[in-house]
């Protein structure tokens, strides 16, 4: 059966709102718009305003959302396990961490994980991401009231790994890095399946610590990466020139490829134009 949906994919910030929509046509991809918003809070009235308005004057045609979430504005690391616990168990090892974020900051973070295999003998990694009850329930009304059905909710991050796996070239293996002002997250992928992950805090320039998070992962998982894509509103083509030419030519900005056609509604987003990644985690969403 011929596949053809089109999805709208949003980044949620804690000023900005940024989307795109795209057309899922038999494993072809084609984006129609993309567009930016600023946003006052993320109070529900406000949120379904700017979402209203966004949806109106794009014409965007889509029922269906899939939102991509700061990462600044959750709880997420990684913490290590034994291999041979059972699920349940895992469950309450993390209900026990998440529930110390819950009382150090008076919130009610609702988590979701994944283990990660290791070759640590007897261990695996679990990573976990928490969102603020609150914000998820003001997510979902506002969209609700905006007349969209949410699909997925992910960490920015995440979205982009979708992007970099179904839009990059086929590797295997592949590091995807996001870089934001003073934090730098990373994951290691092998076709689609995250290996590893590793957040650095950082304080000056980038370039150092792009470098240590790469090369720590292929460390962890013992695995030369093909690709290291590079992607976050704090990078520019000065980063990527300067990694390419100092350290290694497999890192390159995460942009959408040729498997992603551009429809001339985006291609007039003049932000789209001059920085493309800045919409890794909005495309990534809508590929889900």
């Amino acid at each position: 059966m011929k596949e053809f949906r089109i999805v709208l994919g949003v980044e949620i910030g804690a000023n900005f709102l940024r989307a795109v929509e795209v057309e899922h046509r038999d494993g072809v991809f084609f984006l129609s718009h993309a567009a930016q918003r600023t946003v006052e809070s993320l109070q529900v009235d406000n949120l379904v305003d700017k979402i209203s308005h966004l949806v109106s004057e794009e014409a965007i045609l889509s029922r269906v959302a899939s939102i991509a979430i700061d990462s600044t504005l959750m709880e997420r690391d990684t913490i290590d396990i034994d291999s041979d616990l059972p699920a349940q168990s895992v469950s309450e090892i993390l209900k026990a961490e998440v529930d110390f974020h819950n009382d150090f900051n008076g919130k009610e973070y609702r988590p979701a994980y994944e283990v990660i295999k290791t070759h640590a003998e007897g261990f695996n990694e679990v990573f976990y991401a928490a969102i603020d009850k609150q914000l998820l329930d003001a997510l979902r009304n506002s969209f609700t009231r905006c007349g969209l059905s949410i699909e997925f909710i992910d960490i920015d991050h995440g979205c982009s790994e979708v992007m970099a796996h179904k839009l990059g070239p086929r590797s295997k293996a592949s590091i995807v890095v996001t870089v934001k002002a003073n934090q730098v997250e990373a994951t290691f992928l092998r076709n689609g399946e995250r290996l590893a992950y590793r957040r650095i805090s950082y304080t000056g320039e980038a370039f150092y610590f792009v470098t240590k998070i790469a090369q720590d992962l292929e460390t962890i998982a013992d695995e030369n990466a093909e690709q290291i894509y590079v992607t976050g509103p704090s990078v520019d083509r000065f980063l990527i020139d300067l990694l390419q030419k100092n350290v290694d030519e497999r890192y390159e900005l995460l942009v959408p490829t040729e498997r992603l056609q551009i429809l001339p509604a985006a291609d007039g987003n003049s932000e789209f134009k001059s920085l493309p990644h800045h919409y890794s985690s909005a495309i990534g969403a809508a590929l889900k």
